[in-house]
């Protein structure tokens, strides 16, 4: 059975696949917002829907959840934002379009890790660029003592030494 995002709920009638995943994601999206479902508390899997869209590179929906009041600095049970995931998961312009919107770009989760650790880790030279030009600490310690230019390692990703020299250069 298809997944809600909004609601958290399976539906079955949701059962197109293309739909769910790509030109429909923002007509679901925007359909459940009609129907007045939560936009700032978590699924069942404990990520709330501004989160997920921008996790998944839905600029489109992240607009649309930020007009209709989501919550810009919303925390799955991980201690993740919106920010923090996107930068983990490469979607730049999504990145950029939160922190014009007013992200915090050194919030953390709960490993104290930034989106710039994030983006650093899996090698995303063009985030890092950007997170460092709008602010972003690069001497933030996670938990593990790290900054993120010790998390541009090979076995993260293999763009890692582009990441390490802007890292370095900035």
């Amino acid at each position: 059975m298809p997944f809600d995002l909004i609601s958290g709920k399976f539906v079955p009638e949701k059962s197109n696949i293309w739909r769910d995943c790509v030109d429909g994601y923002y007509d679901w999206v925007k359909e459940h917002i009609e129907e007045g479902a939560p936009l700032n508390e978590s699924d069942h899997c404990g990520d709330p829907p501004l989160l997920l869209a921008a996790g998944n590179g839905h600029l489109t929906c992240c607009k649309l959840l930020l007009e209709e009041g989501a919550d810009i600095e919303q925390r799955n049970v991980m201690g993740e934002t919106p920010l923090i995931r996107s930068a983990h998961n490469g979607h730049y312009p999504t990145v950029r379009f939160l922190v014009e919107k007013g992200a915090d770009v050194n919030s953390v989760d709960m490993g104290d890790n930034c989106a710039l650790h994030w983006a650093a880790m899996r090698g995303h030279v063009e985030i890092v660029k950007f997170l460092l030009q709008s602010g972003a600490d690069k001497e933030l310690r996670n938990k593990q003592d790290k900054i993120p230019i010790d998390l541009c390692q090979p076995a993260w990703s293999n763009s890692y030494r582009f990441a390490r020299e802007v890292l370095a250069e900035y």
